[in-house]
């Protein structure tokens, strides 16, 4: 036992008042003998022994209330072994909750913030010598140092820069990082800290066995941490978020129109019936709308656009909504815009006479304004070259190449095909009345490891009236390509009538993996009309209908202009690859060939540069980011004379939601780690005390002093009535 106010102790010595008084008292009796004394003698006996113990056990209690008093005021501390761990040396983790939901409140107090502060004490108050690490679980968890670390004002200066508007918490495997660490420090006394908002979407039931096992992984340590979970409560959960944005087009091209469609959600309480929403590209507003949005509504807006100059652009999207949390209520989008798209037709059947070729139709769908000699410029531009010309200069910066017809490719065009898709390049495959049917099924498939998705079983149907025929099947597309025939007013494709078509081998598996063929849409039949394969960093798409019209009336049909379009542009996209993508997700960008081995820079949304090393691979160059933790906006630099190319990283919205765990729900999730909940840093501190000096127990001893209180007074109202 420990005393925090030793100094009071000595009011102990007030016990001894009451003694001296009664010793006082005592020698102020008188004897006087009388006669009839001899007859009283027997009861005077009997009671002495009585008064006696009542006298001597009211002095008791008269003297114990003063010492009960003073040992009150000295505040006692149960220590028993914990004494020698008072001012140990001690290991610590912190697991601090900087995702973006811990930017509730004002900008000067926002709840990380204050998160941000209960860390930096808590590193403050650990005795000299201590090892600390802290780990920010906002995206993917990251420690805030390499290493563990016994330099505690290094740990504490670098928390101090640290900022919120990462992506959602990351709790189990924050949790096992913690779990490493801890492994790895020196100090018999390990704590773990976690420090959060305790989101419900973040401590989600769903991932409760990740967090138990987690639970596990501590306990089996050599050394169990003591656990604490801090909750760092907000209670406004009004917010409105942009929760998507989605672009009517895969390519843009110079002078397109295209729309931007947002998604917006009102995630609380409170009803914005005038709202207003802008719209804004490479930083100039462009449009603005005003909608309702209800509590818990959902609601669109709709924005329209033409970009006049090619290169890198972005766009954003902003709620103007008076919420508790701001960094959601606005979305960005990177978005090239090109000024053509090359694309190669290898036409494996000439025509003496117009549309007779089997590339012509498909080169008037993909190019409809040049080909109507209109004012307006398309932005696919073709190449029709004979299968003979296939070789290293046609592909020449090529994005899609469309094989029709074609009866066969010797092995070094093949060779640079598979090259130019594994690279990235784009791959669209029809068959025809020339193809030979041994090679698709040899060398082009290549048992499952070519380019060729699968094997040609047979032809089916014919061209006769009297032969069976059949159509595109109806039905919801979820492909990206054929989304927008689930509008019928861009065709309907079971409008179509097909005479003769491939029947191709589906190979099923039990568990597909993504380089599995797969289908796009079939016909009536339940045959595949497409299918699609993943081939390197490239895609390859096979038909089983020509895209001229001997076959089917395809090229009749309106659908067909959209239809060859959306395949093409789709394919051409994998050539480059995304501009936005999700927390934690590299950023790559294609480069031209000459950039190979140069030096560019990368500024992240910290306005940090970051130099990258070009590397060539393959025929192309290429320059990759990894260090994508922070949502927002990130610049390539080029050289000079090149516009910089723009990447977003985006995150989840699901922390949009911000609503908490209750205290007993907190509870629940600290059972399996054994943790002590706390609200506050006051509340910390005190548990803290208590586990390396003991509990106070001046409580107990002040239930005690006002019983001894009460018994002095009874027993002195019983010693009155007896006299």
């Amino acid at each position: 036992m420990t005393f925090l106010n030793l100094i009071f102790l000595g009011g102990i010595s007030a016990a001894s008042i009451p003694l001296i008084i009664h010793l006082l008292h005592r020698n102020r009796f008188k004897v006087v003998k009388w006669a009839a004394m001899h007859l009283l003698e027997p009861l005077q006996r009997t009671q002495r022994r009585r008064i006696r113990l009542e006298q001597l056990l009211l002095l008791l209690v008269r003297c114990l209330i003063p010492t009960v008093l003073a040992l009150l005021m000295a505040r006692p501390v149960l220590t028993g072994m914990r004494s020698l761990m008072g001012a140990a040396k001690t290991s610590v983790v912190i697991l601090l909750d900087n995702s973006y939901s811990m930017d509730v409140g004002t900008a000067n107090r926002t709840a990380f913030i204050q998160g941000r502060d209960a860390a930096g004490r808590l590193i403050r108050a650990l005795p000299r010598g201590s090892e600390v690490a802290v780990v920010l679980m906002g995206g993917q968890p990251t420690p805030l140092l390499d290493e563990p670390t016994f330099n505690t004002d290094r740990a504490e200066r670098q928390l101090a820069k640290l900022q919120t508007g990462f992506g959602a918490a990351a709790v189990p495997a924050a949790l096992e990082m913690a779990a490493g660490l801890l492994g790895k420090m020196r100090e018999a006394h390990r704590e773990l800290v976690v420090i959060s908002d305790f989101q419900k979407i973040s401590w989600a039931d769903t991932e409760g066995a990740d967090r138990a096992r987690a639970a596990e992984l501590l306990k089996k340590l050599p050394v169990p941490p003591t656990v604490t979970f801090l909750h760092i409560s907000h209670e406004d959960q009004n917010n409105v978020s942009v929760q998507s944005l989605d672009l009517s087009r895969f390519v843009l091209g110079v002078g397109q129109k295209f729309q931007v469609r947002a998604h917006l959600k009102n995630h609380g309480d409170t009803a914005f019936p005038n709202l207003r929403v802008y719209f804004r590209v490479d930083n100039q507003e462009r449009g603005v709308t005003q909608l309702a949005l209800g509590p818990q509504e959902t609601a669109q807006a709709l924005f329209t656009h033409t970009f006049e100059t090619p290169g890198s652009h972005v766009i954003a999207v902003e709620a103007d909504a008076p919420d508790a949390l701001k960094l959601d209520n606005s979305l960005l989008a990177a978005v090239p815009v090109w000024d053509r798209l090359p694309v190669l037709l290898v036409n494996g059947k000439t025509g003496r006479a117009p549309l007779e070729g089997e590339t012509d139709f498909l080169e008037i769908a993909l190019r409809p304004y040049s080909s109507a000699n209109a004012t307006l410029a398309d932005l696919i531009t073709t190449t029709v070259i004979e299968p003979e010309r296939l070789h290293q200069n046609a592909l020449k910066d090529q994005r899609v190449v469309v094989l029709a017809n074609v009866r066969e490719l010797y092995d070094a065009q093949l060779q640079l095909l598979e090259k130019f898709v594994r690279n990235g390049g784009g791959l669209l495959i029809f068959p025809g009345d020339r193809i030979k049917t041994a090679f698709y099924n040899t060398k082009f498939f290549n048992d499952g490891q070519g380019l060729f998705p699968a094997r040609l079983l047979s032809l089916e149907g014919g061209l006769n009236d009297q032969d069976p025929h059949t159509s595109i099947l109806a039905q919801r597309y979820e492909h990206p390509a054929l989304q927008v025939f689930n509008n019928p007013r861009q065709g309907d494709l079971a409008a179509a009538t097909v005479r003769l078509w491939y029947k191709f081998a589906e190979k099923s598996a039990a568990q597909p993996t993504a380089s599995d063929p797969f289908v796009l849409a079939r016909l009536g039949t339940g045959d595949p009309f497409l299918m699609e394969k993943k081939f390197g960093d490239g895609t390859v798409m096979a038909s089983s209908v020509p895209c001229s019209a001997e076959w089917s009336n395809l090229p009749m049909r309106p659908f067909y202009l959209p239809l060859m379009q959306q395949l093409v542009t789709y394919l051409a996209t994998k050539f480059d690859p995304p501009r936005n993508v999700d927390v934690g997700r590299p950023l790559v960008a294609v480069l031209p060939a000459s950039l190979g081995g140069k030096t560019l820079e990368m500024t992240d949304p910290t306005g940090a540069r970051h130099k990258l090393t070009v590397r060539s691979e393959t025929g192309r160059a290429l320059v990759t980011f990894s260090e994508t933790h922070r949502p927002g906006l990130y610049l390539l630099e080029m050289p000079a004379g090149t516009n910089p190319i723009h990447f977003v990283v985006n995150t989840s919205r699901a922390e949009s939601d911000l609503r908490q765990l209750t205290a007993d729900q907190i509870r629940t999730a600290a059972k399996p780690f054994d943790a002590a909940v706390v609200g506050s840093w006051d509340e910390y501190q005190k548990l803290e005390q208590r586990r390396r000096y003991g509990r106070e127990i001046w409580r107990p001893l002040l239930w005690v002093l006002l019983g001894l209180v009460v018994t002095e007074l009874l027993l002195q109202q019983r010693i009155g009535r007896t006299r």
